[in-house]
């Protein structure tokens, strides 16, 4: 039985234009009102999913989120992180050093704000700050502590430029990092052992459910290691094809409120798996 429904945001749970169908948030509080817990599972920071988590009624006690792909699980009641996987400056320094043969550019985010070292930040490192609410900060590495935490790095440029660094990952960044392209123009960079599926592991151990008792729905690459890890995976039809063969479902569309039309298939089958 589905005890636990975790869903990805952008690209799942909303629509291109960013806007929540009112199928998703009916089915979803519906399940939430039959007693199912919800919990948003996104790349952007606690700040970019606590509107959706106001919006869904889960800013309650014993109701959490997951942001920048696992590095933090917050509690959506206390606003405060429960637990987190992270990584430190000189993993940044040291991934731009890996980098610098490529036409990217390299930033940091934590959960307060976005960094650069770049003087002029391409337009798509200013795009992805603006998007994620954070503010843009300009900095040295020099000026970090040695011990702050960040959740994700962000490599950013044009595909083609993209595609040369999947195509030619340095054997460093294999090594040490988890990495995935979640869109055309964006590599995100995270400690190993951080992504949505360790994640999830540990938040259903907190809630003390079970594996098979999570639902998973997800749309891009990033998603993979979380619909591994539940019991019962759904992908969205936009889905990037790499991920559709680890669904044991295939829904509707995001912009067709395929996240409301799998939701409502559990409920119809007493949330058993279908």
């Amino acid at each position: 039985m589905i005890k636990l429904i975790t869903i990805d945001i952008d690209g799942t749970l909303l629509t291109n234009t960013r806007r929540l169908p009112k199928k998703n948030k009916e089915m979803i509080l519906k399940a939430k009102k039959l007693g199912a817990h919800i919990a948003l599972v996104s790349g952007r920071p606690f700040s970019g999913i606590l509107p959706y988590v106001k919006e869904l009624d889960l800013e309650h006690e014993g109701h959490f989120s997951i942001s920048q792909n696992g590095s933090y699980i917050f509690d959506n009641y206390t606003k405060e992180i429960i637990t987190g996987v992270f990584q430190k400056p000189k993993d940044l320094i040291n991934l731009d050093k890996a980098l610098k043969n490529f036409k990217v550019q390299v930033s940091a985010m934590d959960d307060d704000s976005f960094y650069t070292r770049h003087k002029n930040p391409n337009i798509l490192t200013r795009f992805d700050s603006f998007i994620t609410k954070l503010k843009l900060q300009k900095i040295s590495y020099n000026d970090f502590d040695e011990n702050k935490n960040f959740g994700r790095f962000l490599v950013m440029g044009w595909p083609w430029n993209i595609e040369k660094v999947m195509d030619n990952m340095p054997s460093f960044v294999n090594e040490n990092y988890y990495y995935a392209k979640t869109a055309p123009v964006l590599i995100e960079v995270m400690n190993k052992n951080a992504n949505k599926g360790n994640a999830i592991k540990l938040m259903s151990e907190k809630l003390g459910f079970k594996i098979d008792e999570i639902m998973a729905i997800g749309n891009e690459m990033n998603d993979i290691p979380m619909l591994d890890m539940a019991g019962f995976s759904v992908a969205m039809e936009n889905a990037n094809d790499y991920l559709k063969p680890h669904a044991d479902y295939i829904t509707l569309s995001n912009n067709k409120a395929g996240v409301g039309e799998a939701i409502e298939k559990l409920i119809e089958n007493n949330f058993e798996k279908f």
